[in-house]
């Protein structure tokens, strides 16, 4: 049986407007300033602001207190926090009027501090801050507080506990398959620990960019040694090309030259033989008168050329 609509609306006034709450900037040093801004939406005057600090209550989410100078409100809609030192949850809300209409409270924003807080710290085991969707993470919890909360604010800022997506043990909190990216951290009565911004991954996306990377490595290789063989194929074609090349004009030539050497040899031997082998013989004529006394007369006489 639903409730009477109009009692609904008068329990839950639907014209109530929630303004939005931002904080600048959101993940801070020890030390630093930090604004905070609340604006209502439509924009009109004679709106006064309260701000408060969300104290975290372990039966509950947070309850609010009201950071000093805030107790009558502020006619600016911003407000400075002077040294954060720690991470921490703020809220802000609007009213005017006499008597005063409030608007609801704003969502709780949180400015992050990656610093430690002696008083309150997490530990993120595997200790990093990339991890896989199918691996497990403990998140431990160390301070002065004997009971702990470990809190995740995902990417669109939707904060749960880690009774949704573990379980948590004492002061630690197991995730199962459902843990994914976020803002991590501890929350006791009265502390807040540093807080861990984690990425998960998908297995499935790792295993296809690691083997894309493997194949692009041995395609690269692959197409290098391909270009050397093909170019040490091709240098040996060409002296072996060469080679034949070489060999065919040696035996073109060949039976021309053989020819002029023999041809010259020859002419050789017969120059040779006119020299020193052969001689002519011609004859010497001499009369009756001219023979000599005791001696035989030859007709000829033989005579060198």
């Amino acid at each position: 049986m639903f409730p009477d609509p109009d009692l609904f609306c008068e329990i839950f006034p639907t014209d109530v407007p929630q303004p939005v709450l931002t904080v600048s900037p959101s993940w801070t040093s020890p030390g630093d300033s930090v604004t905070l801004t609340c604006s209502v939406e439509p924009p009109s005057a004679g709106w006064r602001f309260f701000w408060y600090q969300a104290v975290p209550e372990l039966s509950l989410y947070y309850t609010y207190e009201l950071l000093a100078g805030s107790t009558t409100g502020t006619e600016q809609d911003s407000y400075i926090l002077h040294g954060q030192t720690h991470t921490a949850g703020y809220v802000c809300r609007a009213g005017r009027g006499d008597p005063v209409f409030y608007t609801l409270y704003s969502d709780v924003k949180f400015v992050w501090s990656g610093g430690v807080n002696p008083a309150a710290s997490l530990t993120v085991s595997p200790h990093r801050l990339q991890h896989f969707s199918t691996e497990s993470l403990s998140l431990s919890c160390e301070g002065n507080s004997a009971e702990w909360r470990v809190m995740k604010a995902d990417e669109s800022g939707f904060m749960s506990s880690c009774s949704y997506w573990g379980q948590m043990t004492g002061s630690t909190c197991n995730t199962d398959t459902r843990a994914s990216s976020g803002v991590y951290w501890c929350e006791s009565a009265t502390q807040s620990s540093n807080a861990a911004n984690i990425t998960t991954h998908n297995p499935e996306e790792a295993a296809s960019s690691s083997v894309f990377l493997l194949l692009l490595v041995v395609g690269l290789v692959s197409g290098v040694l391909l270009i050397i063989l093909l170019l040490l194929i091709l240098r040996r074609y060409r002296k072996s090309k060469a080679s034949s090349l070489s060999r065919s004009q040696r035996t073109n030539q060949s039976p021309a030259t053989d020819h002029m050497i023999n041809q010259g040899e020859t002419q050789d031997e017969h120059y040779a033989a006119l020299l020193h082998g052969d001689s002519c013989l011609y004859e010497t004529i001499r009369g009756s008168g001219q023979r000599e006394q005791g001696a035989v007369n030859p007709v000829c006489s033989s005579h060198s050329c």
